[in-house]
């Protein structure tokens, strides 16, 4: 998990950098400024998924799964 920790926090370093590299050169350039809007978002929507995933980690309980392969399997010998 840590190594995806630092990964994912490069990710984000590499991000912030490309916004303030377009936000310089941007001005009135249509391409640039659109650019700029997609990274934003790109980088609100990897934030947002790492939050869930978080959250969702957070959920499981490895004490509680349940086999699901059993279940398929029984499900299979049923139809």
């Amino acid at each position: 998990m840590i190594g995806q920790d630092i990964t994912l926090d490069k990710l984000f370093e590499d991000i912030d950098h490309q916004i303030e590299i377009l936000n310089a050169i941007a001005h009135d350039s249509t391409i640039l400024t659109e650019q700029l809007r997609l990274m934003q978002e790109s980088r609100e929507l990897l934030r947002t998924q790492d939050l869930e995933i978080a959250r969702l980690t957070e959920m499981i309980d490895p004490d509680n799964l349940v086999d699901l392969s059993t279940l398929m399997e029984k499900q299979s010998d049923e139809d």
